[in-house]
């Protein structure tokens, strides 16, 4: 299955399972590293890239990981739902700004992941990631 259609299904199945955040799919060719998703709930906004990939760890472009620094540098909120296939889990990261970019950056280091959850998961468990999501 294409990278772009299961990542449609994670979106479908965010929605469908959590019901007290508003959701926009963005499908945007003219800004490079936007995320996918902007979410917001309780008065919180945020932004979400989705993955699903057989990799235990989320893979994003240079463009991807500048934008989601860069938003977080400035008090935003950015988040990586990423559904490892292989593990068969869902995998929720908060992007950090608490290290400046050097030459010998790693953006892996700015991930700290909020919540791990089996996949396919119980409707319980939705509700704890949507609550990650808006938890001030």
């Amino acid at each position: 299955m294409a990278l772009k259609k299961r990542e449609s299904k994670l979106f479908v199945r965010l929605r469908k399972h959590i019901k007290n955040i508003h959701f926009t799919r963005i499908e945007s060719s003219t800004i490079q590293g936007i995320p996918d998703v902007h979410g917001c709930g309780n008065g919180v906004p945020f932004w979400i890239e989705l993955k699903s990939t057989d990799d235990s760890f989320p893979k994003l472009s240079k463009f991807q990981q500048s934008w989601c620094y860069e938003y977080a540098r400035h008090g935003g909120r950015v988040f990586i739902l990423h559904q490892t296939l292989s593990q068969r889990l869902l995998k929720l990261y908060r992007v950090s700004s608490g290290r400046q970019p050097s030459f010998s950056f790693s953006f892996s280091r700015s991930l700290v992941l909020i919540k791990s959850i089996t996949d396919p998961s119980p409707d319980a468990a939705w509700q704890e990631l949507g609550e990650a999501l808006v938890s001030r």
